[in-house]
């Protein structure tokens, strides 16, 4: 078995047996099990045996319903999933083909991907929990910055060292990667040229564009076409959707909207959620009138004038810095600020960030909210109306407190 394979854990081959398959001693790109005659639901561990090209080989599909970027087109033995990235104008093209079967013709700027991936890498923290929830942790093999990461069996992973802390992408590329899911920016800015010098299939994951929580959360499914986990994935979803439906339907009866403040001062201006940024429209969910739900922006760190958010500021009955805040010593910045005395959500010490571990612990954000949305609108929601929701422990924010009262 090649390097790249050996340590292909002793779970596979017991989830292998479930399935009626047997160990196959050499089909390239990977030696894994293999499965012979027509699935009953898609090989997320195995190859296929003995090809036939009548056979669905994707019994279990998935499709989007919030996802504004997404879209897959099953074709039996193979399926193509496109990302087209909102407001950035760029498209991405990967066929991901069931091991075992022939490679067809694809575009020349597609990626094409033998699925079920066995080695993956993380550079977007937001998949910790996703992939957890696939039961894909045993084939992870690099995961970015490692005090972002807050699920406890990645946790153990990094302890045992089976992962490497601060991994770079040389590094990454040494552990053989089939697949690097990446933070999705913009071509200008990204490092496709080192991707391509080592050899790195970089996958960007662009659900920070994405206008509601929903739709963010809905990339469970994208991820999970890669390992043939669209069954899991699928009844996965419905469940965060029904959670956080139902959450809504708690806020029926709310009589009034506290107005919230987001984000902070920031190099001479004011960073906040863009007026069209799921963190804005989380908080309108939450029930919360965002008093920069007027900025045409979708970004999660939209700049606006200093002054203007202080006239903002005047009206704010809560005050959230969110989850992805960049500035330090946040206390400082916001409630011992002797600037923001007059404000309102200050003076009532009703002023959160969205780091459940601030200053030194981990931010349990980055893992769990791409998967937890509902929970992070219970949060929302406990903050916005404290009286409805006595009973909920916050998950991902903490209320501020001085440090100099």
């Amino acid at each position: 078995m090649d390097r790249g394979h050996r340590n292909w854990p002793a779970a596979l081959a017991l989830g292998a047996s479930i399935l009626g398959c047997v160990r196959q001693s050499a089909e390239p790109p990977s030696p894994i099990p293999t499965a012979a005659g027509i699935p009953s639901h898609n090989l997320d561990v195995c190859a296929v045996e003995d090809y036939d090209d009548e056979v669905d080989y994707f019994p279990d599909k998935a499709s989007f319903r919030h996802a504004t970027q997404l879209s897959v087109e099953y074709l039996r033995h193979y399926k193509i999933a496109r990302i087209e990235t909102r407001g950035m104008g760029e498209e991405f093209e990967f066929v991901l083909v069931q091991r075992g079967t022939p490679l067809p013709v694809t575009r020349r700027d597609a990626m094409v991907l033998w699925v079920p991936l066995t080695r993956f890498s993380l550079g977007t923290y937001r998949y910790g929990r996703a992939t957890e929830l696939l039961g894909v942790i045993d084939r992870l093999v690099g995961f970015g910055n490692h005090t972002h990461a807050s699920v406890p069996a990645i946790l153990e992973m990094f302890e045992s060292g089976k992962l490497e802390k601060n991994m770079n992408l040389e590094a990454i590329a040494e552990r053989g990667t089939e697949a690097h899911f990446e933070w999705y920016f913009p071509a200008s800015l990204s490092r496709s040229a080192t991707y391509r010098r080592l050899g790195i299939p970089g996958v960007p994951m662009a659900e920070h564009l994405e206008p509601t929580p929903l739709a963010r959360a809905e990339w469970v499914k994208f991820f999970a076409l890669f390992f043939n986990k669209e069954r899991v994935a699928n009844a996965a979803f419905d469940r965060i959707e029904e959670a956080y439906r139902g959450a809504l339907r708690e806020l029926s009866d709310v009589a009034s909207k506290p107005n919230v403040l987001a984000g902070g001062p920031e190099k001479g201006g004011w960073s906040q959620y863009g007026g069209q940024n799921l963190g804005a429209r989380m908080i309108e969910d939450a029930g919360g009138n965002y008093l920069g739900a007027d900025n045409p922006s979708g970004e999660p760190g939209a700049r606006v004038p200093f002054e203007a958010a202080l006239l903002n500021a005047r009206r704010a009955d809560v005050w959230i810095v969110g989850p992805g805040f960049s500035f330090g010593n946040v206390e400082g910045r916001t409630i011992d600020d002797p600037r923001f005395g007059f404000v309102p959500a200050v003076q009532a010490g009703r002023v959160f960030v969205g780091h459940a571990g601030y200053p030194d612990g981990i931010n349990p954000w980055w893992d769990h909210a791409l998967v937890e949305p509902h929970l992070e609108l219970l949060d929302l929601m406990t903050i916005l109306h404290p009286g409805q929701h006595e009973n909920h422990e916050l998950r991902f924010y903490r209320r501020l407190e001085s440090r100099t009262r």
